[in-house]
């Protein structure tokens, strides 16, 4: 799709949603089925994967394990978001890479202290490649950024560092 199909279909999407709220009501699924030790099917509407932790973690490691799956999850939802929102501001861009390092305690998920469970720290490494002054990309990223479901669906308690590399090109 191009960037003037990707901006007219977002357009004629926030309309419709705007006039009539109910539009914009959604829901997920996901069916997960525990296999053996580890493993586990993933099944959603359309298409299906599998979830496995690592051998050294008593998986088999045939997939990804679910802190992998959260942090591809992260990354795709804000480059797709980058996209999107170039396209609805009119700004050309040529690419986006998204590096997510996230910093955790496992004592905190295995209950042995007091780390808390889950991501402490999460680092965002974001690469834009674009012609587009910088001020309008730092502001396309920033707005997409605010608006990335992924990214509000995280705890405010996770500290965040943002990084944005701008490339002309």
């Amino acid at each position: 799709m191009t960037p003037e199909q990707l901006k007219d279909l977002y357009a004629r999407r926030a309309s419709a949603m705007a006039r009539r709220p109910i539009f914009a009501r959604g829901s997920g699924q996901a069916r997960v089925r525990l296999g053996p030790d580890l493993l586990c099917d993933v099944e959603h509407p359309g298409h299906s994967m599998v979830a496995d932790a690592p051998p050294d973690a008593g998986g088999y490691g045939l997939g990804p394990d679910p802190g992998e799956l959260m942090a591809a999850s992260l990354g795709s939802s804000l480059a797709m978001g980058y996209r999107l929102w170039s396209a609805r501001l009119d700004l050309p861009l040529r690419g986006a890479e998204v590096d997510v390092q996230c910093e955790y305690d496992l004592r905190g998920q295995l209950g042995a202290g007091d780390a808390p469970v889950g991501w402490q720290r999460l680092i965002v490494a974001v690469t834009v490649t674009s012609p587009a002054p910088e001020a309008a990309v730092r502001q396309m990223v920033e707005r997409a950024d605010r608006h990335c479901p992924m990214l509000a669906n995280l705890s405010p308690e996770i500290e965040r560092l943002h990084r944005l590399t701008i490339v002309r090109g």
